[in-house]
């Protein structure tokens, strides 16, 4: 009567020998999905896991059910069946089929949709922290790798250098803003490969630049952005008007706790070495000094800010 109950049920259960694994009882749902008897789910499992063992079969008991997934046919649908193997009696064994196939469609939906999340993620942290212009770092960017480089390291060292493109409003007003935006993909590339693996670039507004370097101070720093400028400023552009033309830069360096220990100070003091190089020709790298700022306040240089940039 119990077994028949399950029969009616619809119920994937089937009875064997626990010995021989010989079939007693299946019901007509097993029958339909898995086979006429209990032997065929061995079989079916033989193939596809080569380090299954009949003997944790025969080991299993009501505590300790062996289980596993089968892939099988329902007519034409694939289903996924999850085998339980327990005890039944002490001679008998019994093999419970139960359909997750839609369970296991559902974790594949999830996962997918988990990725798509990951992916989108992904895609608007890069939006967040990349320039959409250049393809470098943007502002929020670099100030989330200094945060992060200053509070995971001790006794670290570094330097800030601001980058501001010579006369850029020229290249719009004479050329267009196309040739404009041209410029400073053409000016990042540039840089950037000029650059080495201990630097950070990022674009930090308009044809302003900042550099972050991980392992040199204010002196070692203008060497390297010095060597840059004279590597940049002698590259030809092509414009517009079937012309050449070129690209140079004026910059400020200041020095990581020797200038400030935060980087809206060490940018403050990168930017004043900056404008100072920008008041007195352009095209070169000064890095920050008392000195220089005592050199400010008693020359002319005084309202040096209001020089067109």
């Amino acid at each position: 009567m119990e077994l028949e109950l399950l029969n009616r049920l619809e119920l994937l259960v089937a009875i064997c020998d626990k010995n021989t694994l010989s079939p007693i009882y299946s019901t007509v749902k097993f029958k339909a999905i898995i086979g006429e008897c209990s032997e065929t789910i061995f079989s079916l499992f033989e193939k596809k896991h080569k380090t299954f063992s009949r003997q944790e079969v025969l080991a299993v008991n009501l505590k300790t059910p062996y289980s596993f997934a089968l892939q099988v046919k329902d007519g034409k649908i694939r289903k996924m069946i999850k085998i339980s193997i327990s005890n039944y009696n002490e001679s008998q064994l019994m093999i419970v089929g139960e359909d997750i196939t839609e369970l296991k469609k559902l974790e594949y939906s999830l996962k997918s949709y988990a990725s798509i999340m990951e992916k989108q993620e992904k895609s608007l942290r890069k939006i967040a922290y990349t320039d959409s212009l250049t393809g470098i770092a943007n502002r929020r960017a670099m100030f989330k790798r200094f945060t992060e480089y200053t509070q995971d390291e001790e006794n670290i060292r570094g330097a800030i250098c601001i980058l501001d493109i010579d006369h850029f409003k020229q290249f719009n007003d004479t050329y267009g803003h196309n040739f404009g935006d041209y410029a400073l993909k053409y000016f990042t590339e540039k840089v950037s490969l000029a650059l080495d693996d201990d630097c950070y670039f990022a674009r930090i507004g308009g044809e302003e630049f900042c550099i972050f370097s991980y392992t040199r101070d204010e002196a070692e720093l203008n060497a390297l952005i010095s060597s840059v400028l004279n590597v940049i400023k002698n590259y030809d552009i092509h414009t517009p008007h079937q012309t050449i033309t070129r690209i140079s830069f004026s910059a400020g360096i200041a020095e990581y706790r020797k200038h400030g220990t935060t980087l809206n100070e060490l940018l403050s003091n990168a930017d004043k070495a900056l404008y100072f190089s920008k008041a007195t020709g352009r095209c070169k790298v000064i890095s920050f000094s008392t000195e220089l700022v005592q050199k400010r306040d008693d020359s002319p240089i005084l309202n040096f800010r209001e020089i067109e940039r």
